[in-house]
């Protein structure tokens, strides 16, 4: 492990500042459990480490009747602990953090670093897809807002530019008959890396008509990636066993996973997408009746 230097910039614009002047050779520290271990292995050998932790401002969340605000350093043992995020319509959220990695790994991991990370099994990303989640991104003088699908360009890759900061995401408010549901399968319920992640957010009409349709897999491409064909059979239509299957089997369709993986074969991975698919929009549809039932007890 190469030497470094460590700076604790106490806000955020001393923080970018300081990665705008270091440029590449700077690494942000949020959560640090995916940097930690890169510089033990050598995989990353940054000359500057910039962290996060001591700029305060960055560590909320915010629930208000317009949506939910996260901050960069809101951990997802947080999220997973949170009731009033459990309680809400937004608790695909509080669910997905809690398959992420140990509690040991969770009480550090932060919501935004999942997004940075950009890893193709992220646990966070299919979800926030779902919700269109927006990215704040704060550089020198500069702050833009973009989707977190925009973002994420690769495996381990984004469109962040040198002396830019994810500072919060944003999600707008869910409609009424809304619901969004997190699927994982893995090894264990935690501690494992996906072996395919499925996301589903439906809206309906009081019928329970199909109004509008996301559904986002993860771990099986080199990014998540939207079901768009999948989502296109549901829309207009009634939830159906049959409509159900033919959105499931088109969903089996955006897996580009290939047999060299360790941990399933693209066989393995394509059918369990299929299955995950159809279990999600279950899930989402006992959401929606459960936001029924609740009416205004319902949260955000």
């Amino acid at each position: 492990m190469k030497d470094f230097d460590f700076v604790r910039p106490k806000t955020l614009d001393d923080a970018v500042s300081l990665y705008k002047m270091a440029g590449q050779k700077a690494s942000l520290l949020a959560g640090g459990t995916e940097l930690i271990n890169q510089i033990r292995s050598g995989k990353a050998q940054p000359d500057l480490v910039i962290d996060l932790k001591h700029i305060r401002d960055l560590d909320f969340l915010s629930m208000t009747p317009e949506g939910i605000r996260i901050g960069a350093l809101y951990r997802t043992r947080d999220a997973e602990l949170c009731g009033p995020l459990r309680d809400s319509r937004y608790n695909a959220l509080s669910y997905a953090s809690g398959t992420l990695g140990s509690p040991q790994v969770r009480n550090k991991a932060t919501i935004v670093g999942n997004v940075c990370r950009a890893s193709p099994s992220g646990d966070l990303i299919p979800p926030l897809i779902a919700l269109g989640a927006r990215a704040k991104i704060v550089g020198p003088g500069t702050s833009r807002s973009v989707t977190v699908e925009e973002v994420i360009v690769g495996p381990n890759r984004t469109i962040l530019h040198p002396g830019e900061v994810v500072s919060e995401l944003e999600i707008s408010r869910m409609e009424d008959c809304t619901g969004c549901s997190y699927s994982k399968l893995s090894p264990r319920k935690s501690l494992d890396l996906a072996i395919v992640g499925v996301a589903v957010l439906l809206r309906t009409d009081p019928d329970s008509r199909c109004l509008d349709a996301k559904i986002v897999v993860g771990a099986v491409a080199p990014t998540a990636v939207r079901a768009k064909k999948a989502e296109s059979i549901l829309i207009g239509s009634k939830f159906t066993e049959a409509t159900i299957e033919e959105c499931s089997r088109a969903a089996a369709e955006v897996s580009r996973a290939r047999d060299t993986s360790i941990r399933a074969s693209a066989w393995y991975r394509k059918k369990m997408v299929e299955a995950l698919v159809k279990r999600t929009i279950g899930l989402a549809l006992e959401q929606i009746k459960e936001g029924k039932k609740r009416g205004r007890l319902w949260n955000v």
